[in-house]
């Protein structure tokens, strides 16, 4: 599964995942999206990620798990994350680890360097990068020696294991979506979602435990689930053709 790009993976899932679909629509739906795209479905047939039944394809219980793990950290990594970073300071540090393994450097470099591979979104200050190497040290992701008076920080092979583990992308790629994610953490938009999602995530919890006390209650949930869900994939669908008349 590793030769074939996440995203691809999970463009399949998420169109099998909307409806059944028989070869010929699924190859017109994302034959232009995705290269090798008959390799792809093979491979999640073999694995019984989806299921081919007369021709028609569908999602399995285990292809449902294994969108929710594309689309999240493994949980054994979103806990090494949490263990080593905290949320205000975790996308700077992860940063700073990915410019030591290009070469030991001091900290002043890296605030310089911070800002340029943000192309000036970012203004590091030393109140921030300062602790944040500190709190790298700490947690010995990093080593620091005296170079002519300056302290120069160095990636060490924990930290070189550490940053494998979470980032798996080119040096070019990696950047990109580094700069993309600073800019959207910090954007109102992403506050807005994040206040709204955790509206969701408490109204369904308190939904839950009223059909935990009247099961029979659970399909007008669903029904309800499903609706929204009906909703938010005519959007991405409109998005989609959008962006392709765009292209």
């Amino acid at each position: 599964m590793s030769a074939f790009k996440k995203q691809d993976i999970l463009t399949i899932l998420t169109h099998i995942s909307r409806k059944d679909m028989n070869e010929q629509e699924l190859l017109h739906v994302l034959s232009d999206k995705i290269p090798d795209l008959d390799h792809v479905i093979n491979q999640l047939l073999d694995e019984k990620i989806i299921l081919n039944k007369g021709g028609i394809f569908s999602i399995t219980e285990k292809g449902l798990k294994k969108a929710r793990h594309l689309y999240e950290k493994p949980p054994h990594l979103r806990e090494k994350i949490k263990t080593k970073f905290t949320k205000r300071r975790g996308l700077i540090q992860l940063a700073i680890l990915q410019l030591l393994k290009e070469e030991p450097r001091h900290g002043y470099q890296v605030m310089k360097l911070l800002e340029e591979r943000s192309k000036g979104f970012y203004s590091p200050s030393a109140g921030t990068i300062y602790p944040a190497l500190q709190d790298l040290l700490e947690k010995e992701l990093i080593s620091v020696d005296e170079q002519a008076g300056k302290k120069v920080y160095t990636l060490n092979s924990e930290g070189l294991k550490f940053l494998s583990d979470i980032v798996h992308d080119e040096d070019e790629v990696f950047w990109e979506e580094w700069r993309l994610r600073l800019m959207w953490k910090q954007s109102k938009e992403a506050a807005l979602l994040q206040e709204e999602m955790e509206k969701f995530h408490l109204e369904f919890q308190y939904a839950a435990r009223i059909v935990l006390q009247d099961p029979s209650l659970a399909s007008e949930l669903v029904s309800i689930i499903k609706n929204g869900r009906n909703e938010l994939m005519n959007w991405s669908e409109k998005q989609m053709i959008s962006q392709e008349y765009d292209e």
